[in-house]
């Protein structure tokens, strides 16, 4: 096992800090955006390229690449500096964005999608990292709130700009707009970042430990987007590539633990913070991730809104994860202290939920409000404590790889979140509609034909309100599962250690 090289501490003045925070901050939400932001043009795109059938991977193809490239960037720039990856990420995601843009053919589109993936991971991970050789821990929590408020604003903002490119400009103008963008962020990290100190010693790249976590994590993410099509778990399209996934992280681990330099270093889950805010981050991320897409479902399914006043009422959740995110960064500042922060948050949430369950949010608009306004400000007071906890933790030269497999860890809790909640809901919706005369119209498989009511213009009014019992009972089981998911990340909050915020 090789231990952490130790690197110099850098002291910057508080301008030279706004000036790199901006830089860095701009490059996250690049990637944070490119993640959202083509979700609300897909249909133009496909119909534009007449890609249908592949309509699906131009979202999947970046969060694949950006997914399984996170941990990869953390350890390279904690080899070869934060600068020099940082640049390289944004040059490839700029230079992707060009070819998304110019893309004359789905096949195209997907690959240059995945490219760009391959760039955002590096925007994620690194900027994140950087913050930690600028910011003293003490300091740190105030900044890592403004990151996390940077991604919600994103997550918001991605499908409304999608939205609005497609239907008044081109689908295009949603990659071209990202040039004047990364350009700048291009130009104020190359300018802001040069006095981050180089590693000294010559890097050993464990290259195939990269390609284990490339060969691991493609297939589980592939066969974990595959659950809702599939209409569950139990199908060969899904459980093939999983296993395969399977077999490869068995592979990465028995290297890692024998590599010189490890891509991954095993060492850092020895650390007790670290491995439960890696924990509790994976637990909370199943739940944020799978009830932003889901919300709008319920709002759209049970209540009869609209797709857009759906999406409306999902900015209180999505402005009480900002106020939430940038309060707790606030406090960890003022206090010195982070460990109450996200168990106030987890058992908020876990409250929350079980509200949801029990009161459904289509009851009152002041009840849903109140309810997903209150979820998006519990699931802030996780995120910045969290990260901050994680960082003061450990090592200095360990913050790259360290953050980028919490990171890491949490895109996979997204997305096996999303896919394990939307599976509940397919397999209720399914088996209550097949109890409802007349459900023959919504197909072979009445549950994934609901959730795309939109592609489902046979489906009458009164047959919705012959399924308005079916639909609140899924709905409210998929509330329970959040409740319990949520249980599990209050019980590792408390598991988190606090220890003094080092200040400098």
């Amino acid at each position: 096992m090789t231990q952490a090289p130790q690197t110099v501490a850098l002291h910057l003045s508080q301008r030279e800090i706004v000036s790199v925070i901006s830089g860095l901050m701009l490059a996250m939400f690049l990637a944070s955006l490119d993640q959202t932001i083509v979700a609300t043009s897909l249909p133009t795109m496909a119909q534009d390229l007449n890609g249908w059938s592949l309509m699906s991977w131009v979202v999947s193809a970046y969060l694949v690449a950006s997914t399984v490239t996170t941990p990869i960037y953390g350890r390279l720039s904690d080899l070869y500096g934060r600068r020099q990856v940082l640049l390289a990420s944004i040059a490839i995601f700029v230079a992707a964005s060009v070819f998304s843009a110019m893309s004359q053919t789905m096949l195209q589109l997907i690959g240059a999608r995945a490219l760009q993936g391959i760039g955002g991971g590096g925007l994620r991970s690194v900027s994140q990292a950087a913050v930690a050789d600028v910011i003293p821990p003490r300091e740190r929590g105030r900044y890592q709130g403004y990151f996390s408020s940077v991604m919600a604003i994103s997550n918001l903002l991605g499908p409304v700009l999608g939205g609005f490119f497609a239907d008044y400009l081109s689908w295009h103008w949603i990659f071209w707009i990202n040039l004047p963008f990364g350009v700048l962020a291009l130009v104020l990290c190359n300018r802001n970042l040069r006095r981050l100190p180089r590693p000294r010693r010559k890097p050993v790249i464990d290259w195939l430990g990269a390609a284990l976590i490339v060969a691991s994590t493609t297939p589980i993410l592939i066969g974990v987007s595959r659950v809702e099509s599939a209409g569950g778990w139990a199908q060969l399209n899904v459980l093939l590539p999983i296993a395969i996934g399977l077999v490869f992280a068995a592979g990465l681990l028995v290297h890692e633990r024998e590599a010189r330099e490890p891509m991954i270093p095993l060492r850092l889950f020895a650390n007790r913070i670290f491995a439960v805010g890696t924990a509790i981050s994976f637990t909370n991320s199943m739940v944020m991730i799978a009830l932003i897409i889901l919300v709008p479902l319920d709002f759209e399914l049970v209540a009869g809104l609209s797709a857009n006043d759906a999406g409306i009422r999902l900015i209180p959740m999505t402005g009480g994860t900002v106020l939430g995110s940038f309060i707790a960064g606030q406090l960890v500042t003022r206090t010195g202290r982070y460990r109450i922060f996200p168990i106030i948050g987890a058992v908020a949430m876990t409250v929350i939920c079980a509200a949801i369950a029990f009161f459904g949010l289509s009851r009152s608009l002041l009840l849903g409000t109140a309810l997903t306004g209150g979820l998006g400000l519990a699931f802030g007071l996780q995120l910045s404590p969290v990260a901050v906890s994680v960082q003061n933790a450990l090592e200095l030269a360990d913050n790259g790889i360290g953050l980028s497999v919490m990171m890491f860890f949490r895109l996979i809790g997204g997305a096996l979140g999303v896919a394990l909640l939307t599976a509940i809901l397919v397999s209720d919706l399914s088996a209550g509609a097949a109890m409802v005369p007349g459900h023959s119209v919504l197909g072979g498989n009445p549950g994934i034909a609901l959730l795309h009511l939109d592609e489902a213009h046979s489906v009458s009014p009164s047959l919705l309100a012959a399924l308005a019992n079916v639909l609140h009972a899924a709905f409210a089981r998929v509330f329970l599962y959040a409740t319990a998911i949520s249980a599990l990340t209050a019980i590792g909050s408390f598991g988190l250690k606090e220890i003094s915020l080092r200040t400098s």
